[in-house]
């Protein structure tokens, strides 16, 4: 978490002064000359610009009581704990995303000496066994892998969220039982566990594997015993298929797959079998409804279809979950249609259903990819949703621009919504993928046995 401060080239370029009082007096001054019988006082209040990048932030992020966005939390922590970390890392949020949607580079100087002010912050807070453990601190570290997200270089596309996110992962264990107690302290736990299972399917480390974690996880779920979480449920299927991914990853060399693939390749089905499952086991309050345009034309809205059909969902929480589910089921078949590939070729005589077997994971590779761009129209009915689609959108997008089932027309397409998304939301990890898109080369290993050439 550590990460060295160049600091200003000019600091007094970046210096906010307050004239609020000099304002105030020029206009009451003018009042009085203009009308000696009657006193008025006027007062000029413009807000700083910290104060502006935090009311961004809130704006953007936060979401309303109908519709919870990315940062529902946030209140809550203001409220109870309003740390000068948390305060800074709001204003670097809020500044980085204000400079990128205006090109203002002497905000985004600002930006980053907020995130410094914020790293001191937490690492202060990390020295002390009370601090280290609040809620606020934690909330904290999520709200670093956000701003990693608008400040993304081009060069290190995913490296320090994934960072703040493995740092999150180590605070859970050290929070312990407590931070079940809560409203606040669950969403932590939850949003946490959940990004760091998604990333661990693409960079293969095995901090989804902490005991102290899954142990903990198994208490909150005892805690309410007989309610179904469709979120946790989702999560304890994500976990084999980190596992998976790296078994895949250490089968695989230069010369292509070595040794007996039947296991992985028998784990892989089950896993399949058990998404399709969960999305099924669904309740009414995530279900969707899919309009098709030749019954009902799009009329005004915001952003065209991909195809002749559209999304509308409940909640962004309902989208969430469901793209979290698609990219989860398309990075499974990405996964294993390199090493149905291989087989094919090696193993004619032994496994005549190759064929059939890769078309049908093709078949599904294209259903994950249709669905997911079919629910970029929904992020577009206003501000709110658009922000957070610049937060929740770009992986889901760009690993569906890689599937080999993407077609250049799609590709495409998924390149002019990333880069809307990028200049609309300040979100500059948006516009790097879609770069690597155009480019053709994305630069990652994401998929064992898979060319990183799109």
């Amino acid at each position: 978490m550590k990460k060295e401060c160049v600091g200003y080239q000019d600091p007094k370029a970046l210096r906010f002064f307050d004239q609020t009082s000099e304002v105030a007096t020029k206009c009451q001054a003018r009042a009085t000359a203009e009308n000696s019988t009657e006193v008025r006082s006027i007062i000029c209040i413009s807000p700083s610009i910290e104060d502006q990048a935090i009311a961004h932030t809130l704006k953007c992020y936060v979401g309303n009581t109908r519709s919870q966005s990315v940062l529902a939390y946030l209140p809550d922590l203001l409220r109870s704990d309003p740390t000068d970390a948390l305060q800074a890392t709001l204003k670097a949020i809020g500044l980085a995303s204000i400079s990128q949607i205006h090109n203002l580079p002497a905000l985004r100087r600002a930006a980053g000496e907020e995130y410094s002010v914020a790293l001191r912050g937490i690492n202060r807070s990390l020295q002390d066994a009370d601090t280290a453990t609040s809620d606020s601190t934690l909330g904290t570290v999520v709200l670093l892998a956000l701003y990693e997200m608008i400040s993304c270089p081009e060069s290190d596309m995913m490296h320090g969220w994934v960072n703040h996110v493995r740092g999150a992962i180590k605070l859970l264990e050290l929070r312990g039982e407590k931070q079940l107690a809560s409203a606040v302290g669950m969403e932590l736990f939850t949003v946490v566990r959940l990004q760091s299972a998604v990333s661990n399917v693409f960079y293969r480390t095995k901090y989804h594997t902490s005991p102290r974690v899954l142990w903990l996880a198994k208490l909150a779920m005892s805690a309410s015993p007989g309610s179904s979480n469709p979120i946790e449920t989702f999560y304890n299927i994500l976990l084999p298929l980190n596992d998976l991914s790296i078994a895949i990853e250490e089968a695989y060399t230069r010369d292509g797959f070595t040794g007996d693939m039947a296991p992985l390749i028998r784990h892989a089905v089950w896993l399949d079998g058990a998404l399709k499952s969960w999305a099924l086991s669904l309740g009414s309050s995530w279900k969707y409804t899919t309009v098709h345009i030749e019954q009902s034309p799009p009329g005004d809205m915001l952003f065209p279809p991909h195809n002749d059909e559209y999304h509308i969902y409940p909640d962004q929480r309902a989208v969430t979950i469901w793209n979290h589910y698609r990219l989860t089921r398309l990075t499974l078949h990405e996964l294993m249609q390199p090493i149905y590939s291989s087989l094919s070729m090696r193993q004619k005589t032994t496994w005549p259903d190759a064929q059939q077997t890769m078309a049908q994971s093709t078949a599904v590779s294209k259903e994950m990819v249709r669905d997911i761009c079919a629910s970029v129209p929904y992020f577009f009915r206003s501000d709110e949703t658009r922000f957070a689609a610049g937060v929740r959108l770009p992986w889901p997008l760009f690993v569906a621009a890689d599937s080999v089932s993407a077609s250049p027309y799609t590709r495409a397409w998924i390149c002019h919504v990333l880069d809307i998304l990028g200049r609309s939301t300040g979100v500059q990890q948006a516009l790097t993928m879609a770069d690597s898109i155009k480019r053709g080369h994305h630069g990652m290993p994401l998929i064992p046995g898979k060319s990183q050439y799109v």
